[in-house]
């Protein structure tokens, strides 16, 4: 089969609307197949694994873990192809481009779901056609799944909610009780669970202790910043702009609270960043964000595509990977969860110090960075 360039790829990935599955062959009547094996120069099966986007919010779907579990994958077996699709938001959506890839003979589904509450339908079309599925950072639920792997939710909640609970306590946020208003992600979500089981371990001790008022709280449908801005805006008019604190799960609800508040021209802290963003990372250079928690995408794409192969092989899920389980509702899902680290601002300290960890880690460039509002920050000032 004709390789595709990853900047075709990730063009295709953008677009994902006018066609189902843009990439996926059957979804577009190519008469390309990878269902009938084509062989390479030495006569070596091609298989298939299709690496399935859920939208263009988180960008790092399309940006980093994309391109990198290819490249993973590409190391580990060159003959093994990888395809990509974006459901644009929509599980429907999705759902067909499941049935494309299975009709058309992909041997592994690798699933960032649109909406895990949605799921379900995929796992069972799965199933039926014998195709092992491994969920990506935001599986998908509630049916069969081969293995999945995620930067530990529970232990990134815990993470937020520790660094969160020394501001509270050191009387950094003013007076207790302080007022928090907290922002949650896509509800159902096993993400969405775990992150808020490990958040709440912290922060139930201090709302019990009347050290936190929770002034509102709200699940962001799909994680999306507009609907955390929307979220934001009706908190501020309720609490009649009375809040300490916005405490948050993830870069796309941070960077919505912060759109509401640069709009009512209010100076409210912000913590909870999470993934990174790149506006996340460009927040805290401005100090409109006050943390965020770093996962090595690479590490995450290496890692499923060590799952991925033994899945297409016949094999056990790697046991030096996959220690642990989570319930998705149906069955204890075989899960590698991966560590991710904090980075915060610190009084007197260059921002860009805890910045530039993320660039060690490869996320992202100084000069990616150091565009839109962190471009005159003294931190981007200096890197010029």
């Amino acid at each position: 089969m004709k390789r595709i360039s990853q900047g075709a790829t990730l063009r295709a990935l953008v677009a994902g609307g006018a066609c189902a599955s843009v990439l996926l062959v059957a979804a577009c009547g190519s008469s390309d197949d990878p269902s009938t094996g084509t062989a390479s120069s030495a006569g070596t099966e091609k298989r298939t694994v299709v690496f399935m986007a859920p939208n263009t919010t988180p960008t790092r779907y399309i940006q980093q873990d994309g391109p990198a579990f290819e490249a993973a994958m590409k190391a580990l077996d060159p003959n093994v192809e990888v395809q990509f699709v974006n459901a644009n938001g929509d599980s429907n959506t999705q759902l067909s481009q499941a049935n494309a890839a299975i009709a058309a003979g992909a041997k592994a589904l690798v699933v960032v779901a649109a909406d895990p509450n949605l799921s379900a339908g995929l796992l069972q079309a799965a199933e039926q056609a014998n195709v092992p599925v491994i969920g990506y950072e935001n599986p998908p639920i509630k049916g069969k799944m081969y293995a999945q792997v995620v930067f530990d939710p529970k232990k990134v909640g815990v993470q937020q909610a520790e660094y969160f609970a020394e501001q509270v306590k050191s009387g950094a946020l003013g007076d207790k009780p302080v007022k928090v208003a907290r922002q949650y992600g896509n509800k159902g979500d096993v993400y969405t669970t775990e992150m808020l089981a490990g958040q709440n371990e912290v922060i139930d001790p201090l709302i019990a202790s009347g050290d936190i008022t929770v002034v509102c709280e709200d699940y962001i449908k799909d994680w999306a910043p507009d609907n955390a801005t929307k979220a934001t805006e009706q908190c501020l008019t309720k609490t009649q702009n009375d809040v300490d604190a916005f405490f948050a799960f993830y870069d796309g609800i941070t960077a919505g609270m912060i759109a509401a508040l640069k709009g009512k021209d209010l100076d409210i802290p912000v913590y909870g960043g999470q993934n990174p963003e790149l506006t996340g990372l460009q927040y805290m250079l401005t100090g409109d964000q006050q943390d965020d928690v770093l996962k090595a995408f690479k590490v995450e794409a290496d890692a499923a595509a060590k799952i991925t192969l033994a899945a297409i092989n016949g094999q056990q899920p790697p046991a030096d990977l996959v220690k642990d389980t989570i319930d998705n509702g149906a069955m204890q899902v075989p899960t590698a969860k991966l560590d991710a680290t904090l980075i915060h601002l610190e009084e007197g300290k260059d921002p860009g110090d805890a910045v530039q960890q993320a660039v060690d880690l490869g996320m992202f460039t100084w000069e990616q960075i150091c565009a839109g509002p962190a471009a005159d920050t003294p931190t981007c000032k200096a890197k010029k």
